[in-house]
């Protein structure tokens, strides 16, 4: 590990302060950049603890909520103080074991100590990314996955304790704890529901630990103005997709439900389930997680009964551009001030999203919070006066305000739905998230044209004692307001003072920096800008990229040169000569005669030059007969990855991420060469799949022919992970079958007929057995049966897998060796296209 070069300087915190805050001094722009990378790749629980030792004060508690974790972060943040280890006496073996090392770790450049670097003010963000991506996150990680291995099991013994006797008198629930599966919107101000909102209620759904803020569970587009009620499309269900997911931000969900319905749940924003990790009691295999055509999630079982279940959630790693969702159907009026207020919001000209925020906060200022049954009575009373009798009335509660918020938004247009789900502003007697009647709400959402993403907007009126008016008013104002609800962040600077100096310092620094600008920094710059990560993160992979295309053989040459020359003896030898026939032609264009009653007839009539000749020419074409090949990776991830390499010495993940690079950067290559020798695009076209086995099955990048820096930072970054868990193989090949059905679906979409069809090639890595061989080896067969070439490469050791090929001693041989297998299978399926 080594700080930033040149010379430069990181900031460093100074005497002045500002509203009681501590300034942060940046020494360049550079720094600043760096701080904002580290903000937004180091978790909050542990920028808190570095940033307040830095500042000279303490972090208050990690407030996680995970026993082992917590105590881990807040021994770390007495070291931190310190500078040195502390004393560990009465802290757990599991903790200690973890915190004992970095008080002297070995680095390229002699020993460091963690402790006393992580709060050096000398010391470079990029440098203390570093050191959290190879030491910390690990333990991070390791510790929250047993904390939430913990709360699944006290969980299932809890439900396999309760009280079964029937002698022994059992507590009746408020309500049924089982949730309903109906999806009609109701009102707190209706009959039979006034009571509910803001009170105590069985738990419905349960997530622990805490996690608080919008809970969105349904979404809605069509207002029906004769019965005052919303509807949406009929569902339809799509097999989710395993997430990569954050232990430090994962949570337990847990609840009941009914066999044979399909049950909605509530969800955080950018928040996923892992449907690899899946507790129940129903039937194995009858339970399952399933996505609409909105996003929204689904549980189901297809068995009878009520059953239990736990899912593990937690927030989305990369986030991607949505899609637009359906456009809002609403056909009532407006009343007339409502109206006018509106049109002059309209000719100040705002941006459409500022425009649709104010008139959000219009509707939800105009009204009063409350849960009249009267009122709901006059509202209902005539439905096409319900609007004008809610703006006069101004009584509403999250339900009805948000139906006249929607109403309104119309008036611009129709890029928005009504939202239906559950705020959770209190802890539960365990210290959960708790879901009930009393905390369900109502909201509304709107299209960002800019973002691609849907924007949260809440028209309930203050007063509503579930929902936190901060976090509400946090939106309005363009700010995000869901969180935990755990301590107040403490940094050096915040987000915005952040940029704010940023583009002082940029502006500071004005033409010296654009002179200086080398072609590298602006190769760094766009590149981050299309693969949508930092300029950092850019120059890192930009760097790798450069040093494994020097990677060379035993013989001095460019294993990527190799693999492009194979490639080009593969295009070369599908060329194929044909014969162009043309004819009938004149005699001097003609090679030969072809039809002499044609010839005699133009003869006798006296003609010249007669036709009746015919001419050949030879014509070089490349043949399409082969459709390409489609390489499924399954790349090892697990915990015995982070030991040395046999060979090198390296560390086994880093040589397999610098091989894994090599060889899909090269393949890509090729193809570009195989486009560049005929216009037509589908040449011998390539497409990657990454999966990865760590502690569970997890996607790369999906199957794609693309490889922009949008893909290259994907597969980069997913490599860079770190090493851990076990080696769920059969996993990943689960995953990989689930991109190649999609993938023979679209093949017979387009009738390619079977010679046609891309070579299916799955090579499977790892330095040892997969946790489950006979799993593993069972999907083996299933890929095989459909059509896949499987080969399982061992590196540093010997397979017993019928499809194991020769064991390699390290992963730095593994591009060449991919590569030559490849180029084997094509000649054995195509012998007729290479000599």
């Amino acid at each position: 590990m080594s700080e930033r070069g040149e010379g430069k300087q990181p900031g460093a915190v100074t005497k002045e302060t500002v509203e009681n805050r501590v300034v942060f001094d940046f020494k360049d722009a550079a720094d600043a950049e760096e701080y904002l990378v580290w903000k937004q790749e180091v978790p909050l629980t542990f920028r808190r603890l570095v940033e307040s030792a830095m500042r000279g004060t303490v972090a208050t508690s990690s407030g996680i909520g995970l026993p082992l974790t917590d105590q881990f972060l807040n021994t770390l943040g007495q070291c931190l103080q310190a500078g040195q280890l502390v004393d560990l006496k009465g802290i757990p073996s599991r903790v200690a074991n973890f915190l004992r090392p970095f008080a002297q770790v070995k680095t390229q450049g002699g020993y460091i100590n963690i402790f006393e670097t992580m709060t050096n003010q000398e010391a470079s963000w990029s440098l203390k990314i570093k050191i959290y991506e190879t030491q910390i996150k690990a333990a991070l990680e390791w510790l929250a996955n047993r904390d939430l291995a913990d709360i699944t099991k006290k969980a299932q013994e809890k439900a396999e304790t309760s009280p079964s006797d029937e002698a022994a008198p059992v507590p009746q629930p408020v309500e049924n704890d089982v949730p309903s599966t109906s999806e009609e919107v109701r009102s707190s101000m209706e009959a039979g529901m006034e009571k509910k909102e803001g009170q105590p209620a069985t738990p419905l759904f349960s997530v622990k630990p805490f996690y608080g803020g919008y809970y969105r569970q349904l979404t809605f587009n069509r207002f029906d103005s004769t019965t005052l009620q919303w509807q949406k499309a009929e569902n339809e269900f799509s097999e989710s997709t395993p997430e990569a997911i954050n232990p430090l931000d994962a949570r337990v969900y847990f609840g009941k439900l009914k066999g044979g319905e399909s049950l909605a749940l509530p969800v955080p924003y950018d928040w996923v389930f892992d449907n690899n990790a899946i507790e129940t009691d129903a039937p194995k295999g009858s339970m399952e997680v399933l996505r609409n055509q909105d996003g929204q999630w689904y549980l189901r079982v297809n068995s009878e009964g009520i059953f239990q279940y736990q899912l593990r959630l937690g927030k989305q790693e990369h986030f991607e551009e949505g899609e637009k969702f359906a456009e809002a159907e609403m056909t009532s009026t407006l009343p007339v001030e409502l109206k006018q207020k509106i049109i002059d919001l309209q000719n100040s000209r705002l941006p459409v999203v500022k425009l649709k925020r104010e008139i959000v906060k219009l509707v939800r200022n105009h009204l009063t919070y409350s849960n009249s049954r009267q009122a709901w009575e006059r509202y209902t009373q005539e439905p096409r006066e319900y609007f004008k009798r809610i703006w006069e009335r101004k009584e509403a509660d999250c339900k009805v305000a948000n139906d006249l918020a929607c109403q309104a938004l119309a008036m611009v247009d129709n890029d928005f739905r009504y939202v239906t789900g559950f705020y959770v502003k209190e802890k539960g007697q365990d210290g959960e998230a708790v879901m009930h009647s009393g905390n369900g709400h109502a909201w509304l959402e709107i299209w960002d044209p800019i973002s691609k993403r849907s924007l949260r907007l809440d028209a309930t009126p203050k007063g509503d004692p579930t929902v936190d008016e901060e976090a509400q008013e946090k939106d309005l104002e363009g700010e995000t307001g869901e969180g935990d609800y755990s301590a107040s962040e403490e940094e050096l600077a915040s987000t915005e003072d952040t940029k704010k100096k940023l583009r002082e310092l940029k502006k500071k620094e004005g033409n010296k920096n654009e002179q200086k600008k080398s072609v590298l920094d602006r190769a760094e710059e766009n590149f981050a800008g299309l693969a949508e990560c930092s300029p950092a993160q850019a120059r890192e992979y930009l760097k790798a990229l450069d040093r494994v295309r020097e990677i060379k053989d035993e013989n001095g040459m460019p294993v990527s040169d190799l693999m492009k020359e194979e490639w080009r003896k593969i295009v070369e030898e599908r060329k194929i000569t044909i014969s162009d026939y043309r004819g009938p032609v004149r005699m001097d264009a003609g090679d030969r005669l072809e039809d002499p009653v044609t010839a005699t007839i133009d003869i006798r009539s006296r003609e010249f030059n007669p036709s009746g000749f015919e001419k050949d020419e030879r014509v070089e074409k490349i043949e399409t007969a082969f459709g390409g090949i489609d390489v499924y990776f399954s790349f090892d991830l697990s915990g015995s990855m982070a030991g040395p390499d046999g060979a090198s010495g390296r560390i086994k993940a880093d040589v397999q991420r610098d091989a894994a690079l090599l060889f899909v950067d090269g393949l890509m290559q090729c193809a570009y060469i195989g486009r560049q020798v005929s216009e037509e695009t589908d040449l011998l076209p390539l497409k990657v799949m990454v999966t990865l086995a760590t502690d569970t099955g997890k996607v790369g990048l999906h199957l794609t022919d693309k490889w922009t820096p949008k893909e290259q930072w994907a597969f980069y970054s997913a490599l860079t992970r770190t090493a851990s868990g076990g080696t769920p193989t059969h996993q990943t090949l689960q995953l990989i079958e689930r991109d190649f059905d999609e993938e023979l679906k679209d093949l017979r979409r387009k009738n390619i007929p079977p010679d046609k069809m891309p070579i299916q090639y799955t090579a499977e890595i790892s330095d040892g057995a997969p946790d489950d061989f006979v799993a593993t080896e069972q999907m083996h067969q299933r890929l095989k049966a459909k059509g896949m070439v499987v080969r399982s490469y061992t590196i540093g050791g010997e397979s017993v897998s019928a499809d194991a090929t020769s064991p390699l001693s390290s992963f730095a041989d593994l591009p060449k060796i991919l590569g030559k297998d490849i180029v084997e299978v094509f000649k054995k399926l195509h012998p007729h296209k290479i000599i």
